[in-house]
């Protein structure tokens, strides 16, 4: 694949725009060929973790270079909504930013105003990897181009975040919102019992803020049947996670062998 044109808009917008259900996977691991891996598996959007691991920038940057080389969305998951983090996510070549712990909607609207050129906007200006480097396309052009097709997330992952998700789905700007279940089982002192009532109410609360603005509710998923049933509550972005899904695949294939041998 030569350089994708962010001219021609964001597969992942138009997928979550058009109603679809989006697949992907949150990448804690720093691997450029995991990143390849996962795309020719058929994701829809992979979610490099700059939170929870021990990617640095140059390392995200890469991946990044990989997945849509590979033909699939990469998006920078973020720890806090700071404008230097989100330009630099942006710059290095990310499709979008997923902002971790987003309590408000004055911080969800820096957020996105982090990601945006010109007024109202703070993001700042350089020709980075998304212009050719400034050989693809005129400045101009790219500037309104990335405020159109950047995909802008925000997660949800406390009881006084939901008690404010109305207003901050209502943030012009903002494509989806994930439900950040692990942390909610904490906050709400369940830990890890992400099929607790008092989750999935929380959830649901989330999903109907979604609704009711127009954007799209996700969740993190660690199996297919646990997605099967948010996408049945209305989720329409779906995130696996790497560690997980290869720890628990590489658990069933050593006990089988085990088993085998028995």
């Amino acid at each position: 694949m030569g350089f994708v044109d962010i001219r021609d808009g964001n597969p992942l917008k138009t997928i979550l725009s058009e109603g679809g259900v989006a697949v992907g996977m949150f990448l804690r691991l720093p691997g450029m060929e995991l990143a390849e891996l996962c795309a020719h598996a058929g994701c829809d959007f992979l979610l490099i973790d700059m939170e929870h691991s021990t990617i640095t920038w140059e390392r995200a940057g890469v991946m990044a270079l990989a997945a849509e080389s590979a033909g699939t969305v990469p998006v920078l998951r973020l720890s806090n909504p700071a404008r230097d983090l989100i330009t630099r996510a942006l710059d290095i070549g990310a499709h979008g930013v997923m902002v971790a712990q987003v309590e408000t909607p004055a911080t969800a609207r820096a957020v996105v105003a982090a990601t945006r050129y010109g007024s109202g906007g703070t993001r700042g200006t350089a020709g980075g990897r998304r212009t050719g480097f400034g050989l693809r396309m005129p400045l101009g052009e790219f500037t309104e181009a990335a405020n159109r097709a950047t995909f802008v997330s925000v997660q949800i992952e406390s009881v006084e975040a939901v008690r404010n998700v109305g207003s901050i789905a209502a943030v012009p700007g903002i494509d989806c919102i994930l439900a950040g279940l692990s942390d909610l089982t904490v906050d709400l002192g369940v830990s890890g019992e992400w099929d607790h009532p008092s989750v999935v109410s929380c959830a649901m609360e989330i999903q109907a803020a979604c609704d009711a603005n127009g954007i799209a509710f996700g969740v993190p998923a660690p199996d297919a049947a646990f997605a099967a049933r948010y996408v049945a509550r209305g989720a329409r972005l779906i995130a696996c996670g790497d560690v997980g899904l290869f720890g628990r695949a590489m658990r069933t294939f050593v006990e089988g062998v085990k088993r085998s041998g028995e």
